[in-house]
């Protein structure tokens, strides 16, 4: 049973939408004007390239660490692009801070592994796939680089695959979403470190703390959102939930009175809110009291700007987030959040675990091969490799080279001195509760 302001009219899946459900705001490389770093975040200190797009900024941090020796070893060249200008630059330099953490803690200070000092060069692609191709293969021809990372949305990180193919290099893919890539454009040299959207669909489904309650769903009136809506439907039907109303709004509405309407007429005890952008129907729910009737909203909580921006006064909201500072209890994030604080002035946010996780994947790769970065040596090494990072246990599936992690059932709660709604952790959300199918066969 659906209704909208507009009927509803086919489309085409947008890569790395259909499955990004309830990620509404700023999560994943959804824009949302306004979205920008948490209090003393990432612009002056974070060591993000300076200048417009295509800048780089290289380092050799070889030897620098507490109890390194320098070392003496070829370097090995890793070239990162990722978005450290425009509209999703919180999110590269988010994933920026986590890498250089990263790479501290995964070689005990000393940035070099097995003799061989690791060497970074970050480019921006500005969130251009085309500035991300040309960053890419002025990485791999003029700074010879070994090895890839970055890719802060879907389209920038398929557009690198046959790159990082055509030259043999692996690349490790973060914190872009989509599941082709690692499905359709797989190639033996992907890694993706990130979640693939399915993982985040089923994390939303099982946010919902009651089997075979109701739920209503309201989402924007076009691809993304009708692809969201079905993708959330069939697992939630498949956990026994009922969905009894999908409503659709059209993207640019500032008046959600009649969609609203209906929902709460038909009154779910849940209602799963599907949107991309601001403002979005966030005050219209908060001023028709939704949840003091009883229908419990659910959603993809983001990064802390886009709570601050958009969530006050949603105390008891409902979902999942794939990472929140306090939520993971082990000695990696405990690390991560101390050194954001040291360096960075900071706490980490939504991609910074992605960074990390990413960095300390590559150097426990290296540690297999001896220091070797050969992109067939690397690829066999990392197949099916399991490691610990910020979140607990990551595994790179060995069919497609996904890695499977936790993430977290939250709700929203005050706490004092916190100038938002803080996600609180009601369940971990385990790996092998969110394997998504494997889709490059």
């Amino acid at each position: 049973m659906s209704s909208g302001s507009t009927g509803r009219v086919t489309g085409h899946p947008v890569h790395g939408r259909a499955w990004r459900v309830g990620m509404a705001l700023c999560m994943g490389g959804l824009l949302l004007a306004g979205c920008g770093s948490q209090g003393g975040g990432s612009g002056g200190s974070g060591g993000v390239a300076s200048g417009g797009a295509g800048a780089s900024n290289s380092a050799n941090a070889a030897g620098g660490g507490p109890g390194g020796s320098a070392a003496t070893g070829t370097p090995i060249k890793i070239g990162v692009v990722t978005t450290l200008t425009g509209a999703l630059a919180d999110y590269g330099q988010e994933w920026q801070r986590g890498f250089k953490i990263g790479l501290e803690y995964a070689t005990n200070g000393t940035n070099a592994v097995d003799g061989h000092p690791i060497q970074v060069t970050w480019k921006d692609d500005a969130n251009d796939p085309n500035q991300a191709v040309t960053a890419a293969k002025s990485l791999l021809q003029t700074e010879k680089v070994d090895i890839l990372a970055g890719g802060a949305n879907s389209a920038s990180a398929i557009a690198m695959e046959p790159i990082a193919k055509q030259n043999k290099t692996v690349y490790v893919v973060g914190p872009a979403v989509s599941d082709s890539i690692t499905g359709k454009y797989y190639n033996p040299y992907i890694f993706k470190v990130s979640p693939n959207s399915y993982m985040e669909a089923k994390a939303a489904v099982l946010s919902i703390p009651d089997d075979h309650a109701t739920v209503a769903q309201l989402a924007p009136n076009y691809a993304f959102g009708w692809d969201s809506v079905k993708a959330f439907k069939d697992l939630a039907t498949q956990r026994g939930l009922q969905d009894v109303l999908d409503v659709y709004a059209d993207p640019k509405a500032t008046d959600f009175t009649p969609q609203l309407t209906k929902i709460i007429q038909q009154h779910p005890k849940y209602l799963f809110v599907t949107w991309a952008g601001a403002p979005g129907p966030w005050k219209a729910i908060n001023d028709m009291k939704l949840q003091q009737q009883g229908i419990t909203i659910v959603t993809g909580i983001p990064n802390i700007a886009a709570i601050k921006a958009l969530f006050q006064g949603f105390d008891g909201m409902r979902g999942f987030t794939t990472y929140y500072y306090t939520l993971p209890k082990n000695p990696i994030n405990d690390y991560l959040v101390a050194h954001e604080k040291s360096e960075f002035n900071t706490v980490p946010d939504l991609f910074d675990p992605d960074g990390m996780a990413a960095a300390i994947a590559i150097v426990e790769g290296l540690k297999k091969t001896n220091g070797d970065p050969n992109g067939d040596r690397l690829s066999e090494a990392m197949a099916g490799m399991t490691f610990q990072g910020p979140k607990g246990t990551y595994t790179f599936r060995k069919e497609d080279h996904q890695a499977l992690q936790d993430q977290y059932g939250v709700i929203l709660k005050s706490q004092p001195g916190v100038d938002y709604p803080v996600p609180t952790l009601t369940h971990v959300i385990s790996a092998q509760d969110t394997v998504p199918p494997v889709l490059n066969r």
